[in-house]
């Protein structure tokens, strides 16, 4: 019976076999769907694909706007997720706002509209019955 140390070698060997037949293999594979589309004159969005599954890229996921600007680099973030090293270290000073991009949203400045709520009601929400 052979030793852990030779298994494990061999080991590592096969799996380095199969990865360059994977590679190879794949290679054939769509180099045979390329020639099989030329034949037909058929697009990804004849196969029900579209260019943005092919590319890999998830283009469903709206782009949002930075709200912060580290004035020393020119980075920026968007307020969302877990703070960069530079907007932790404002937010333990409290100096936040000094990094807003829109300073007019954080210096209290009236809207458009003189302030005013777009709702009826004045933006505040009825209280809730409760049923008896």
């Amino acid at each position: 019976m052979s030793d852990y140390k030779t298994l494990k070698a061999q080991i590592a060997e096969l799996e380095k076999q199969a990865e360059e037949a994977r590679k190879k293999e794949l290679k054939e594979a769509v180099q045979k769907i390329h020639d099989i589309m030329r034949e037909y004159g058929l697009e990804p969005k004849d196969l029900g694909l579209s260019t943005a599954k092919l590319s890999g890229k998830d283009k469903s996921k709206p782009v949002t706007a930075p709200k912060y600007r580290d004035p020393a680099s020119g980075k920026t973030w968007t307020g969302r997720g877990k703070p960069p090293l530079w907007m932790a270290d404002a937010i333990k000073a409290g100096k936040q706002d000094d990094y807003l991009i829109d300073k007019a949203a954080a210096t209290g400045s009236k809207p458009a509209n003189g302030g005013k709520s777009a709702t009826k009601s004045g933006g505040k929400t009825p209280a809730r019955k409760t049923a008896k």
